[in-house]
């Protein structure tokens, strides 16, 4: 297979930046961003894929979080599961891995030296991942223990809340992290006799629960038969298909840096990351029994068949999910669909939702739905609102609550943003005194917002033509002073 890189137009960078830089795409699709910096004393590389928990299939909530743990867990070149971490720990190196609603982002950094070898392990991850079925069993313990830490977190917590109040047919309402319940893949255990052990089966919800949506899918795969053993296989036949559907080289992007020059990281990245393969292309039966055989995937006839018919199955589901999650492209036309609605809530806004912490902290968090903006970042309205309500100046919403003796601290930006919606949150930390007059904080929030809207309308010639000229001169020229002091303090940061 050819590999040969094509190069992208240069990368603009700040004055102060002394690295250099070389965006190229192989001709599998993949995107990197090469950066040579002559004083690092460290090689890191990171892999973000263009789908996350907004691609999970309604019936296996946390299936793309579950997918990330899983490329951590060996290769066909680097069979042993933890021979990634412990280079990396050998060797001055770390390790981490996050999903998000939209991406799933993979990376790593270890001593300069060291850092061809540890791309050859990172690489393989995406090349010829394993996903074996004992892995599987195990992972989804570790997958169930992290959603476990996060349920007595207050930041979790307002967060599932949150998706409580968003419209249940929106992406953004799926549970992302997931369990053992929402992905039920242990198998039962056998006993010294051969006899299954009750205690280990799946974690599937019985006759006493609420049916678990991959219920009805297995009967239908054993004729009207359900067999919670099935449910593990399911599970790994939904893994090996999301991940075929979406860790696609055209749906990622890399980042290498180093001091290596620029030719010496090309070297490293182009043989490698040009044989990430697209799987989800069509491959011939010859093609999937080779590799159900090199998986370890049942071969014995009536197994197969069943197995086979998993993996339709699966894939099926996978693909038909994949539209739930918008588009990642700044040229696609993605029409804004916002998750929260005043009729979602019976049609009356604002609504309060109160929330008692674990944690011994007093915050009042006022959220607003926006349309996206995340394609003009540099053009955004949002930019201005965080400036304004972040403000801490004189006659700012912030020194009035402050003055009060109400607050102690005030943020204000973006919680959420997305090609189809975004969520403006203005975050308050609350005194005592703060947290027994929340109302009136609230209100000076949002007497201040209405501040806003004026300046900006009396900004907007009148309809008819009647406008007082010299209002609207002065809010434009106030609201181009404001922007221009935005624009400037995102120079020097860049």
């Amino acid at each position: 297979m050819s590999t040969k890189p094509t190069n992208l137009p240069p990368i603009i960078k700040g004055d102060a930046d002394y690295r250099t830089y070389r965006p190229i795409v192989l001709e599998n699709g993949i995107t990197i961003l090469l950066a040579h910096d002559p004083q690092s004393k460290n090689f890191a590389a990171s892999v973000s894929v263009h789908a996350g928990a907004s691609s999970d299939p309604r019936e296996l909530p946390g299936l793309a979080h579950f997918c990330e743990h899983m490329c951590f867990l060996g290769s066909k070149a680097y069979p042993k599961e933890n021979e990634y971490k412990q280079y990396l720990a050998q060797h001055g190196g770390k390790s981490n891995a996050s999903t998000s609603m939209s991406h799933t982002t993979y990376q790593f950094d270890v001593l300069a030296e060291f850092g061809e070898k540890a791309l050859d392990i990172f690489s393989n991850f995406f090349i010829s991942p394993l996903f074996s079925k004992s892995g599987t069993q195990r992972e989804v313990q570790a997958v169930d223990s992290e959603n476990s830490k996060n349920l007595v977190s207050d930041g979790r917590r307002r967060l599932q809340v949150l998706k409580g109040l968003a419209d249940q047919t929106h992406h953004y309402s799926k549970f992302s992290t997931g369990n053992k319940l929402t992905l039920p893949a242990c198998k039962p255990e056998a006993t010294e006799d051969g006899v299954g052990n009750n205690a280990s089966k799946p974690d599937i919800p019985t006759a006493d629960d609420k049916k678990h949506p991959l219920e009805d899918v297995l009967k239908e795969i054993n004729g009207g038969q359900f067999d919670q053993s099935d449910s593990a296989e399911f599970v790994r036949a939904a893994l090996l298909a999301f991940h075929e559907r979406h860790y696609r080289p055209n749906k990622m992007t890399a980042v290498m840096i180093g001091p290596q020059s620029l030719d010496e990281l090309e070297s490293w990245v182009v043989p490698r990351f040009g044989q990430i393969p697209d799987r989800w292309l069509k491959k011939d039966d010859e093609d999937e029994a080779k590799d159900d055989d090199e998986n370890g995937n049942n071969t014995e006839a009536g197994n197969n068949e069943k197995w086979q018919a998993m993996k339709r199955a699966a894939a099926a589901m996978v693909d038909n999910s994949a539209t739930d999650a918008p588009p990642i492209s700044v040229t696609a036309t993605v029409e804004h669909r916002s998750a929260f609605r005043p009729e979602l809530q019976g049609g009356k806004w604002p609504v309060v939702v109160t929330t008692k912490p674990l944690q011994s902290i007093r915050k009042l968090d006022l959220m607003f739905p926006l349309p996206p903006t995340w394609k003009s970042p540099d053009r955004s309205p949002i930019s201005m609102l965080s400036h304004l309500f972040g403000h801490e100046g004189p006659g700012s919403a912030y020194a009035s609550l402050q003055d009060k003796g109400w607050i102690t601290s005030l943020s204000a930006g973006n919680r959420m943003s997305g090609p189809d919606q975004a969520l403006f949150q203005i975050g308050i930390s609350l005194t005592e005194e703060g947290e027994r007059n929340w109302k009136q904080v609230a209100k000076v929030i949002f007497e201040y917002g209405r501040l806003v809207c004026r300046v900006a309308e009396a900004a907007l010639p009148a309809s008819d033509g009647a406008e007082n000229k010299d209002t609207c001169e002065t809010s434009q020229n106030e609201l181009r002073r404001i922007w221009d002091e935005v624009s400037a303090l995102d120079r020097l940061r860049f």
